[in-house]
């Protein structure tokens, strides 16, 4: 008798939706947050959640020091009634994992909890590639990625 009851892949399906999502709108993350960096994984599931919940989808927005997170305008975008995704800030979990201790984190599902979209803003020093002693090749991606950066937002203009 076989254990797989294919349960998984019908939660997967389910809140394979909000993934899509996100990466048809992935100009937000560069025009908004002006974001040196995004990268993102499928989560584990989380507290907050009957069975093993939405499909989790956590994305890791990385800046510069002195850049600001942006966070608002990003948020109101994703959940633009019009053009963004049917989700909502995730305000249920806040019991779980309180607001003050994840100031930088921003948790969004939608009504039935398929998907949970975790949006986690961070600093970069990029002066501690420079400084790395892992080898040459991280100050040339830090001087890379600052040369990038400055060009994006240069055409940003002032944050």
């Amino acid at each position: 008798m076989s254990g797989n009851t294919g349960e998984w892949a019908r939660q997967f399906r389910a809140g394979a939706w909000s993934a899509s999502g996100l990466l048809r709108r992935l100009g937000l993350f560069h025009t908004l947050t002006a974001a040196d960096a995004l990268t993102g994984y499928k989560g584990l599931g989380i507290n907050g959640y009957d069975g093993s919940g939405p499909v989790r989808w956590c994305l890791d927005i990385i800046h510069r020091s002195g850049i600001r997170y942006r966070q608002q305008q990003l948020i109101e975008a994703i959940t633009d009634p019009e053009f963004g995704l049917p989700v909502s800030r995730a305000d249920h979990l806040n019991a779980i994992y309180p607001s003050e201790t994840m100031k930088s984190w921003i948790r969004l599902d939608d009504e039935a909890r398929t998907g949970l979209i975790e949006l986690r803003f961070t600093t970069c020093d990029y002066k501690q590639l420079h400084l790395s002693t892992c080898g040459p090749e991280y100050r040339e991606i830090a001087e890379a990625i600052e040369r990038r950066v400055g060009t994006a937002t240069r055409r940003l203009g002032p944050t």
